[in-house]
């Protein structure tokens, strides 16, 4: 149950953050995987701004990670597209960041769930 309640925190997250941007353009471009990957790789990016890394580093991992893969991408495409997501994924990283925060002070993971749900509902 507890990993269930967890995958639930994060799958909110992911899925809030898939409607500030053409998600459906990045899936198109992901022609060989499936939505799965994708969202992988929008964690990846939440996670990694949430904890602090710089756009470069994320970007450097991103391409690394996608080229084990057998992604067929350079680094300044990814670049690209990271390249407004911290200011337009501000809430979800925030949302990731406390979530983090939360689960490492093991707080009840219910109580994490409807705490990310409330923030991810607020206006921008």
């Amino acid at each position: 149950m507890q990993a269930s309640l967890e995958y639930e925190i994060w799958d909110s997250i992911v899925n809030s953050a898939k409607t500030k941007f053409d998600y459906n353009h990045i899936l198109s471009l992901f022609k060989q995987t499936d939505s799965e990957i994708i969202d992988k790789f929008l964690f990846h990016i939440l996670v990694a701004f949430a904890c602090g890394e710089e756009h470069e580093t994320i970007s450097t991992n991103l391409f690394n990670e996608l080229q084990q893969i057998g992604f067929d991408c350079t680094e300044h495409q990814i670049d690209e597209f990271i390249a407004d997501k911290h200011e337009k994924l501000s809430l979800e990283i925030y949302a990731t960041y406390i979530a983090f925060s939360l689960l490492e002070d093991e707080e009840d993971t219910t109580t994490i769930t409807a705490t990310i749900q409330e923030l991810l509902r607020q206006p921008e």
